[in-house]
């Protein structure tokens, strides 16, 4: 009897261990995926040059992020442009709150080959 008592005390920890597992799996997912995403803002944003507020709303409603634009808003050919990406992941048991993933990258404007 003390035994079964015993896998039934031990389930929720597996089904804790389980959800653990299923968060960093997830997590992994949204980071590689904001990542793909920031991969193809760089050749957008080395493509067109210009790093306006009809960019910043087309990337922000394309992509689903939100971007932050360190400095040098209006590049010109062969500046370095530094760019942050972030969007919010909503955790299974890592924490009760939102966490915000967030990426920062450079590219050069002209280099898209």
């Amino acid at each position: 009897m003390s035994y079964k008592v015993g896998l039934i005390l031990s389930m929720v920890f597996v089904a804790l261990f389980f959800l653990f597992g299923a968060d960093l799996i997830t997590l992994e997912s949204a980071y590689s995926t904001l990542d793909a995403k920031a991969n193809n803002i760089s050749y957008l944003i080395s493509r067109n040059g210009v790093i306006d507020n009809n960019f910043i709303n087309y990337v922000e409603s394309t992509f689903l992020v939100t971007f932050n634009c360190q400095k040098n808003e209006h590049p010109t050919f062969g500046d370095k442009v530094v760019y942050t990406i972030s969007t919010m992941y909503h955790p299974l048991v890592l924490s009760q709150s939102e966490m915000t993933l967030s990426i920062q990258r450079m590219t050069i404007i002209g280099f898209y080959g």
